[in-house]
């Protein structure tokens, strides 16, 4: 029996027109008589992570269009397609009858990167010494893979399989891998290494609470989410101790966290904090504390929008952090761009 494809999530629309003499919700309406189509289709996954099988099960069809979401159309019954990209597509059947009515019917195909290929780093045993490691899943075929390792300028480039590096202790660093596959689909990563391994950043998949905010939509305290350096928290004559706290749905391993400074006025950047981690929301651990003698804005060589880490002594597994600040540089007013967890 044919599965259906993981990892693909299926948001399903099925529109069928109905004989009415009124234009509805911005679908045109045609009254004609004879049978109307009923689309319907499954899909199957092919060989490898970005190919499909499409099953038509339509009938009371003249024609049939298929658009894929990548700018590919097919008219045939039950057509094979292959992605050349990761990313979310939505596919889309039109079937035709006679009479020129029509039926739709939406899927959306979610392809992940790390659904596809596994990146890892390991130990080698060497001091501060890293093998990665580009591992395809679901039959896909390596064709040619490009590792960019950005602790140093120019980036150091590699293409063998499973390069190694070796960092600074304590260091967290940068790279990038691009992946081809046998049939030219392409898959980008952007992550972050340590002398322990490759670091995820769990920042998004957390609940996020502020203790205090603002209504001004453009430097809410969300924008210290969003991955960019460019957008800011600002929060004017903020009430200390100011906390950020981060809910997971189980104890996760904080190893290393991240500041941004903001676009101006290093008088708002954060001075004093720590970062604290429960399982309870009631007895609350330091993770790691902070008292620094020059600005964030002066920490990056008087530069602004840059991210600063702090990597954590004695990780430990909790369900909740919160980001606790108690003193600024010099000013009663907040603000930062971005704030990070890696595990």
């Amino acid at each position: 029996m044919n599965r259906l494809i993981k990892p693909i999530s299926f948001l399903i629309v099925a529109l069928t027109i109905a004989s009415c003499s009124k234009n509805k919700g911005g679908v045109e309406v045609i009254d004609e008589d004879g049978p109307r189509p009923f689309v319907d289709y499954q899909i199957v996954d092919g060989d490898d992570p970005f190919t499909f099988d499409f099953k038509n099960k339509s009938t009371n069809f003249k024609s049939l269009q298929w658009r894929f979401g990548d700018d590919s159309v097919a008219t045939e019954d039950s057509p094979k397609h292959v992605y050349l990209t990761t990313g979310v597509f939505e596919v889309n059947l039109t079937a035709l009858g006679e009479t020129g009515t029509s039926a739709k019917k939406l899927v959306k195909i979610n392809i992940r990167p790390d659904d596809v290929v596994a990146i890892t780093a390991v130990k080698t045993g060497v001091p501060n010494e890293i093998k990665f490691v580009a591992e395809p899943k679901k039959g896909l075929v390596i064709q040619s893979i490009e590792w960019s390792f950005n602790e140093v300028s120019p980036a150091v480039k590699s293409t063998e399989l499973s390069p190694t590096r070796t960092y600074a202790a304590g260091s967290f660093n940068s790279f990038s891998v691009k992946v081809t596959s046998s049939k030219g689909s392409v898959i980008n990563f952007s992550k972050f290494v340590t002398p322990e391994g490759v670091a995820e950043n769990i920042t998004s998949s957390a609940i996020f609470t502020p203790s205090s905010n603002n209504s001004n939509t453009n430097e809410n305290a969300v924008k210290i989410l969003d991955g960019k350096v460019d957008t800011k928290v600002y929060l004017g004559g903020v009430a200390l101790p100011l906390t950020f706290k981060f809910a997971y749905p189980s104890p996760q391993t904080v190893k290393i966290y991240a500041i941004g400074n903001a676009n101006d006025s290093e008088s708002r950047d954060p001075k004093v904090w720590t970062l604290e981690g429960s399982n309870d929301e009631t007895n609350w651990t330091i993770v790691d504390s902070q008292n620094l003698t020059t600005s964030l804005y002066a920490r990056a060589g008087n530069k602004y929008k840059q991210m600063h880490y702090f990597a954590v002594a004695n990780p430990q597994p909790f369900a909740f952090y919160r980001w606790r600040i108690t003193a600024m540089w010099t000013s009663t007013n907040f603000q930062v761009s971005e704030f990070q967890l890696f595990r």
